[in-house]
């Protein structure tokens, strides 16, 4: 009984979904493409977040170094430990802020 019925609807529903696959996947390029090169960006970002963060711990500790210095003035210090208190308290604590 089925081979009598017209093939064509299940040609046209093939044809159909072979075309929007297609113009899906012409579509799609240009944001590939976007998206590669989002994810290269964002490996660089990372690095050099990583990056100034280190050279943040190295200035930190030379800043301890100079401190324990003898001479060294004591008003200095604490400006600029204040300094980098009010910085820390407006970064996210994932990027190495504090609490409020």
């Amino acid at each position: 009984a089925h081979l009598a019925e017209d093939p064509l609807p299940l040609r046209r529903a093939k044809l159909t979904t072979e075309a929007a696959r297609k113009k899906a996947e012409k579509a799609r390029a240009p944001f590939e493409a976007a998206t590669q090169i989002a994810v290269a960006a964002r490996a660089e970002a990372d690095a050099a977040v990583e990056e100034a963060a280190r050279l943040v711990a190295d200035a930190e500790a030379f800043l301890e170094e100079v401190r324990n210095r003898p001479g060294s003035a004591k008003g200095t210090f604490w400006w600029m430990d204040r300094e980098l208190t009010e910085i820390k308290k407006y970064k996210p604590t994932s990027r190495g802020g504090i609490a409020k």
